[in-house]
């Protein structure tokens, strides 16, 4: 099971809910299924999210259907935010890369920080980190 960074739960759900509509639970099972159950936010993290984005206009409750049951969807404010969020999300996820490779080289793994700093260049082509 892993422990996602601050912040990764509210690219997630905005990127989930520009997909389809969602309710709490539904978007709690989409967060499991898409990383094959290594990650499972509890309630408490999904009500909180769902609640503050709601409460920024990035998120629309739709009418109720089903009972109780809220459902809601990405808005188009939602979406300029998903767009920001996702820019974000690959510079970071550049920068992760880029510190393994000098981790993995540190580590006497030069195959390994090859085949990283290879998928780091993949995102963001020109930057180097410590040829050695």
């Amino acid at each position: 099971m892993i422990s996602a960074p601050k912040g990764v739960l509210r690219l997630a759900a905005l990127k989930m809910l520009s997909e389809s509509s969602l309710s709490g639970s539904g978007l709690a099972e989409q967060v499991r299924r898409v990383t094959g159950g290594e990650w499972n936010p509890g309630p408490g993290s999904i009500y909180l999210i769902l609640g503050d984005l709601l409460k920024k206009g990035l998120i629309t409750e739709l009418p109720k259907r089903e009972g109780n049951v809220r459902r809601y969807i990405i808005s188009g404010k939602g979406k300029v935010e998903l767009a920001m969020l996702t820019k974000q999300a690959e510079s970071d996820v550049s920068r992760q890369l880029r510190l393994l490779a000098v981790y993995s080289s540190l580590a006497g793994r030069k195959e390994l920080k090859a085949k990283v700093q290879a998928l780091a260049d993949g995102l963001s082509p020109g930057l180097d980190v410590g040829k050695s």
